[in-house]
């Protein structure tokens, strides 16, 4: 087996024991989400609560273009603006760091 296939199958049993849905542009998901931390930022007006996560889904759950930075995406019934996408090109999965809509 290689690298790759032993990344997702070990992703497929972490996201079923542990996974949280989210849906993308009408794309309903199974993601792993990390601890939200809460932080503040200066903003117009004073400091605002900044909430943060970051969650990893396989690329193979989109069929067409990915998640982008300041698209909207849902998670645990949360709504969160993409702060970044990372991911190695050669990896099976993507990392989205989310942060508040607020901002």
């Amino acid at each position: 087996m290689s690298l790759e296939s032993d990344m997702l199958r070990d992703l497929e049993e972490l996201l079923s024991e542990h996974g949280v849905p989210a849906s993308w542009q009408n794309t309903d998901l199974i993601v792993l989400a990390s601890r939200i931390s809460t932080g503040s930022e200066i903003a117009i007006g004073g400091y605002v609560e900044s909430p943060d996560l970051s969650i990893r889904v396989p690329r193979a759950a989109f069929t067409g273009p990915v998640p982008a930075f300041g698209q909207r995406i849902e998670v645990g019934g949360e709504s969160y603006r993409i702060a970044k996408v990372g991911g190695h090109p050669c990896s099976p999965l993507l990392t989205l760091v989310l942060t508040s809509t607020d901002e």
